[in-house]
């Protein structure tokens, strides 16, 4: 029993470590992984790996291959239009459960983060990694203030997708300082219980994640506009 535990545990820890460095990009997507080198890295035997890659494979960020191995998934573009989708009408239904009862606390949490990812954009290198974490718990927060479990765990199982997006088809801190606004107007509109002008600034920020993956993708497949002339 007690082996059992400390893999069970072992594997959570692989899991975490594993997640974070997929989402930031230190994995590409399409790289083929090696059990017995993550093994080694992490310092664990094989099975623990083996479980957390179970766990990310039902999260979609790891798929593996019969008879080819163990890979990072190689995002797709209806994938990721898909998950936008799935997340903004997720956050929407959640603006509409929160709107006439969100604490005065709670927005002070929502104002704290954004201070956080404000100073974060003032810094070179670009942060992208924590920026990032900063800006799945603002809107993650959103959706957890509605207070229903099974809504939260299917909007958990959406945004690994969107991060990867963020990975693979953004520009980085030219993109996360354009988008940056939205959650200020986020910010506003819930304090001011506007709830169109909530899922406006939702329908804005969605669409411009939307038009920059659509961008990259092209230029991705066929190279910068500049280049093409």
């Amino acid at each position: 029993m007690n082996n059992i535990i400390e893999t069970s545990a072992l594997a959570t820890q692989v899991y975490r470590v594993l997640r974070g460095e997929i989402i930031s990009g230190v994995f590409a997507p399409g790289e083929k992984l090696d059990i017995n080198k993550l093994a080694e890295k992490f310092g664990v035997s094989r099975s623990p790996v083996k479980e957390a890659i179970n766990q990310l494979v039902h999260e979609s960020l790891i798929e593996i291959l019969p008879r080819k191995g163990t890979y990072i998934t190689q995002l797709r573009y209806k994938d990721c239009m898909e998950a936008l989708d799935a997340r903004f009408m997720v956050e929407t239904w959640a603006a509409r459960m929160i709107i006439s009862h969100v604490s005065d606390e709670q927005m002070d949490t929502w104002k704290q983060l954004l201070t956080e990812m404000d100073s974060l954009l003032e810094i070179q290198p670009f942060p992208f990694e924590t920026y990032t974490k900063l800006d799945m718990k603002f809107h993650q927060l959103l959706v957890q203030w509605a207070s229903n479990q099974k809504v939260q765990d299917i909007y958990n199982s959406i945004n690994p997708q969107v991060s990867l997006a963020r990975v693979v088809y953004s520009t980085l801190f030219e993109n996360s300082s354009k988008r940056h606004k939205d959650h200020h107007h986020m910010y506003e509109a819930l304090k001011n219980r506007d709830l169109s002008a909530l899922i406006n600034a939702l329908q804005q920020h969605n669409d411009s994640l939307k038009e920059d993956t659509t961008l990259n993708w092209n230029e991705q497949l066929h190279g910068p506009i500049d280049e093409q002339i």
